[in-house]
């Protein structure tokens, strides 16, 4: 008999996740909505029940966290090179730098 459950998630809202498995099956803002799916679910699928388990944080798996590193790092990257610009901009108008 296949399980699914529905667990609070380390990034927020609520997951469904099929038991044993890391990988969430859909994200949703509410409690109630995550069992809403999951139920709907498990009518679609054959041989399926739904548990709720609030006591069980899903936590994200290491590709989702690097992904996240990543875009806090090229935003780090861009707000550098916006300050760069301005910095160099400034230099060049205070010294009069190719006029």
């Amino acid at each position: 008999m296949n399980a699914l459950e529905v667990v609070p998630s380390e990034a927020g809202g609520w997951d469904v996740v099929r038991s044993g498995d890391g990988m969430a099956l859909s994200n949703h803002a509410s409690r109630e909505n995550a069992e809403r799916a999951a139920r709907l679910r498990a009518e679609e699928e054959e041989d399926t029940s739904v548990k709720v388990n609030p006591d069980t944080v899903h936590k994200l798996d290491d590709e989702a966290q690097g992904m996240r590193t990543a875009l806090i790092v090229l935003g780090l990257l861009s707000l550098a090179i916006v300050i760069l610009l301005i910095v160099l901009a400034l230099t060049g108008s205070l010294t009069g730098f190719g006029s």
